[in-house]
């Protein structure tokens, strides 16, 4: 075969791949339509009263009845919209989520940990950011530190969005996070929350959920979250470009809402005033074991096994950094938990109450 003669061959085979790559994208997004639509036929069917199909009815919690309750008083067609723009954007604000009250009681029930967050960033003997280009410190596990993201995790409104998103049967992921960007803290990254993920192929249907609820006003200059309009239907070899960055902009009260797959990340703050911000991340329910081996195999069991069974049971973080528990190797949290009491004292043992001592 001559030179010509091969170059063209060469040029045809890479013209295949990519129609073949094409073809496949295209795919993916009719099946992630499809999902969708199914997603919302049965969230429109609970807020109606009518129990929809496809989960299991024994389930105590995320049951249908036990959704068709939670689900009632909800307006679907007030929630559709949002749902639309998060599925062809990949993010919606939601405004007056919190009213007045409700922010200032949150705000207050939150302040030692915002705190907390001030005392990680800045430096204990200038009280000045550890470095050029430090970024916000998130204070995790807030679930076991505090009630205050109970009732807000609670509300019908927000769940019945969640369940519109990663359809009804979801639970907790990173869980529920405090942030404050405090004066001084740098941009995040650009990153998919998703991206522990990635053995599915992109673009997916949704498989994590973010929401940020603002205790205070999002605008660019105090650091509102950078988001990638339409990024979570892209290909993983896509990567932003700095002109595709929009900085999201809502009053306090509102709920800022991203598909895991959305590219996205904290601004810098150029402010003197903190943006305190509770986090709430999901997944879907079936992204976990089958059998719940943090519960059934006793605590005190698990300390005296060989290292390997405890690998084996999920206490070790994957090279992914899946499994840590509040920012610690699993394993550690366990030992740290059982010397200090088991649950009762588990709110004192996140990084920003072990770095007072």
């Amino acid at each position: 075969m001559s030179e010509p003669d091969l170059l063209a061959l060469r040029e045809e085979i890479a013209h295949l791949r990519t129609k073949a790559d094409a073809n496949v994208h295209q795919m993916r997004l009719a099946e992630r339509d499809e999902e969708y639509r199914h997603r919302l036929l049965e969230l429109d069917l609970a807020c109606s009263g009518i129990e929809p199909v496809g989960t299991d009815p024994r389930a105590p919690s995320h049951g249908n009845k036990a959704f068709v309750q939670d689900m009632q008083g909800v307006d679907f067609d007030n929630i559709a919209p949002v749902l639309k723009q998060i599925h062809e954007q990949g993010y919606a604000v939601v405004r007056d989520f919190l009213n007045a009250d409700e922010i200032a009681q949150t705000t207050a029930s939150m302040q030692p940990l915002f705190e907390a967050t001030a005392r990680l960033f800045l430096s204990e003997d200038t009280f000045q950011p550890l470095n050029e280009g430090s970024q916000t410190i998130h204070v995790q596990n807030v679930l076991a530190k505090s009630d205050a993201a109970d009732d807000i995790a609670s509300k019908p409104h927000l769940r019945a969005i969640l369940a519109g998103i990663l359809g009804q049967d979801f639970i907790f992921n990173a869980g529920a996070v405090a942030m404050s960007p405090d004066p001084g803290c740098s941009p995040q990254g650009l990153h998919r929350d998703d991206g522990f993920y990635t053995l599915i192929p992109r673009p997916h249907i949704p498989l994590v959920v973010t929401v940020a609820v603002a205790l205070d006003d999002f605008f660019p200059d105090n650091g509102s979250t950078q988001l990638i309009s339409g990024s979570h239907l892209w290909s993983a070899a896509r990567m932003p470009e700095p002109s595709e960055v929009i900085q999201a902009e809502m009053p306090a009260g509102s709920l800022l809402i991203w598909d895991g797959a959305l590219f996205h990340g904290g601004g810098g703050n150029r402010t003197n005033e903190s943006r305190r911000t509770l986090t709430l991340n999901y997944t879907r329910g079936w992204l976990r074991t089958q059998f719940n081996q943090y519960l059934s195999v006793p605590r005190n069991r698990v300390l005296n096994m060989r290292s390997e069974l405890q690998a084996d049971l999920g206490y070790h973080r994957s090279a992914l950094g899946l499994g840590g528990a509040d920012l610690q190797d699993p394993l550690k949290y366990l030992e740290r938990l059982q010397a200090e009491g088991e649950d009762g004292h588990q709110a004192f043992l996140g990084r920003e109450q072990s770095n007072q001592n």
